[in-house]
């Protein structure tokens, strides 16, 4: 059983804090997504054209990457999975939102909010995971 790991300095406790809120924050939009996934469904696969079936099935995938990623960085458990969870949902996004101006009539004023929206959170992804203190087999910096 892995014990719980408190930092002791102050920068240490602030990235404690953002790991933990980042976390919860994504599992919580995973859920949402879930709760409401007929219009999930819609935003996913609208727009793009030939592979509205692909944005469909991506559209039941995406909300779990969260769901599991989220929890796994809250509670700063197997950071290597996480990550690569939490970079698979976040990072698909972005490209996703810039592929429907490249397959159908909507225009990139439309998606770039979104698109810009994803690489916010990935920036904090990416602070989150870089600042673990404790992590379950020695992460590295």
């Amino acid at each position: 059983m892995k014990s719980i790991c408190f930092p002791k300095s102050p920068l240490g406790v602030i990235a404690f804090c953002t790991r933990i809120s980042f976390g919860v924050s994504l599992l919580l939009v995973g859920l949402i997504h879930y709760m409401t996934l007929d219009g999930f469904k819609g935003m996913s696969s609208d727009g793009l054209g030939a592979l509205e079936p692909l944005g469909n099935l991506w559209a039941y995938i995406l909300p779990g990457l969260m769901i599991v990623g989220g929890a796994l960085v809250a509670l700063g458990m197997f950071m290597e999975v996480s990550a690569w969870l939490v970079g698979i949902a976040l990072g698909s996004i972005p490209v996703g939102m810039l592929l429907k101006p490249v397959l159908s009539a909507v225009t990139l004023g439309e998606m770039m909010p979104m698109a810009i929206n994803a690489f916010i959170w990935m920036l904090v992804a990416f602070l989150v995971i870089k600042t673990v203190e404790c992590g379950d087999s020695g992460s590295e910096k």
